[in-house]
């Protein structure tokens, strides 16, 4: 800290223990400290964690705060004690990402700790575009998002780079752009991991970072326009329905320029919390859908192909129920093959799962498959199938439809803009394997239904995809911010 006093925020933990004095010394480091502590421990009252002073939570009503961070691992049952206290939900912060998003906030205002006297220097006339990756180069709606934009930038003369990571492992190395890979296996401090990307950053001044993702290198590139503000803009994306995006964006909105909703209900939460409406906008995305939809469906009694395309994860994608979901259809007398396209930190436990319920013959995990295959990929498909609990609006769901895939999947964000159930595909609730086997089971039943339904599925994608130009979308924003 080279002896440099550390700020007090309006922020109180609770949880005095080695998880408590792990957040105070990072606060520390990032040069702030909480106002207080609190734990249940009536024999930890008056006494000191990391010399900050730990009161008892029957004292809570004379101590003011903001926010209080829960730095224990009984969040749960704490959150539910703060609650009963009178704290209101929103000022209670739960969870990493939270308390990392709050903390590195209120740090913002003194990140000399963030680069090393990183100076700018002969810089260009043009801004290089930087890509959020943080998830690694991998197989997903929002990677293959970026390639594609990626791609069309540089036919038009941008210049860019992809910040990513080894988050999930080995990737995909698209090579649009050179990539910088910042080694989250050998980094692990969360201090050091936004300094060097705050570093990497300000070393391709004058730029314009296109954030995917509400973390670190989000963060990073705030705080390195918080240093040059003249020279680095934010194009936030809201590609997920989840909560940490909307807490994060709107918590950082002043350092963002523009952030792009892909649903109206994504624009009306983030709006809830504050967000400026101006800086919001809706973004459409263009893929590959012909005119006339030229294929056939699998007829009556041939071998049904379901299909999955994106990131094997049990998080967020639930990969886990595909097994389940296999073996009930087996249990209904199905004949399918389901083809699972992908990659991801549940790969190698679906493997395992498969080999273990004796699935190698109805389900087929085929790894990562080249984005310009995808659309055949989905043109083999009667179905398409997603169990996920939440997402944006999925680009694979929009390529299958395009490909006259029926849609059978969880009713999360962006799927009601597309599906209209018993139309064009099914809705089921998250975590309703059950539903899910019923709706393939009609289509299995009903072949001209399932051709009819994938008609269907296909015009509904082209009628949007005609009125969008994605280009002209993106050198309007570009050229505006």
């Amino acid at each position: 800290m080279g002896g440099r006093t550390c700020k007090r925020v309006e922020v109180l933990f609770f949880g005095a223990g080695k998880k408590g004095q792990y957040w105070v010394k990072l606060c520390k480091e990032i040069g702030i400290v909480p106002k207080g502590i609190l734990d249940n421990a009536m024999e930890m009252k008056g006494k000191s964690c990391e010399g900050i002073m730990i009161h008892h939570p029957d004292e809570l009503e004379m101590l003011s705060f903001t926010h209080i961070c829960i730095t224990c691992n009984r969040q749960e049952e704490i959150y539910r004690q703060l609650t009963a206290l009178g704290v209101e939900r929103n000022k209670i912060v739960a969870g990493d990402h939270d308390l990392l998003n709050l903390l590195f906030h209120y740090a913002v205002s003194e990140p000399t700790w963030f680069w090393e006297e990183v100076k700018p220097e002969n810089l260009p006339d043009e801004r290089r575009i930087l890509f959020d990756l943080h998830n690694g180069m991998v197989l997903g709606g929002v990677e293959a998002w970026v390639y594609g934009l990626a791609g069309d930038l540089k036919t038009r003369g941008h210049k860019g780079l992809y910040l990513t990571t080894d988050a999930a492992g080995t990737g995909v190395m698209d090579v649009t752009f050179p990539a910088k890979i910042l080694n989250y296996k050998e980094v692990r401090d969360e201090k050091e991991r936004i300094r060097q990307w705050v570093k990497e950053i300000i070393k391709n001044l004058p730029c314009i970072v296109i954030c995917n993702f509400p973390w670190n290198i989000f963060w990073s590139a705030c705080i390195a326009k918080s240093l040059f503000p003249d020279l680095v803009r934010i194009v936030a994306v809201q590609h997920n329905d989840d909560q940490s995006y909307y807490r994060a964006y709107s918590l950082w909105q002043e350092y963002i320029d523009k952030c792009l909703v892909i649903s109206s209900q994504m624009e009306k939460k983030l709006l809830l919390l504050g967000m400026d409406k101006k800086k919001t906008c809706r973004l459409e995305w263009e893929i590959e859908c012909k005119e006339k939809l030229e294929r056939t469906w699998n007829g009556e009694g041939a071998c049904l192909q379901i299909g999955y395309a994106g990131r094997i994860t049990m998080r967020q994608k639930r990969a886990d129920l595909f097994p389940v979901l296999a073996m009930k259809l087996r249990e209904k007398g199905v004949c399918f093959c389901m083809n699972i396209a992908g990659a991801g930190d549940y790969s190698d436990t679906l493997l395992e799962q498969i080999k273990k319920e004796k699935l190698q013959e109805c389900v087929m995990p085929l790894g990562y498959i080249d984005r310009k295959d995808v659309p055949f990929f989905w043109s083999r498909q009667d179905i398409m199938v997603s169990c996920s609990e939440w997402e944006g609006h999925s680009i694979s769901q929009t390529e299958a439809m395009a490909g006259g895939a029926v849609p059978v999947l969880t009713n999360v964000s962006g799927v009601e803009d597309d599906v209209t159930d018993g139309y064009n595909g099914y809705i089921v609730e998250p975590g309703d394997v059950d539903g899910l086997v019923e709706k393939i089971c009609l289509l299995y039943h009903d072949r001209k239904m399932l051709a009819a339904m994938g008609k269907n599925a296909h015009d509904t994608i082209y009628q949007r995809q005609i009125h969008i130009d994605q280009t002209g979308f993106w050198e309007r924003l570009l050229k505006g911010i």
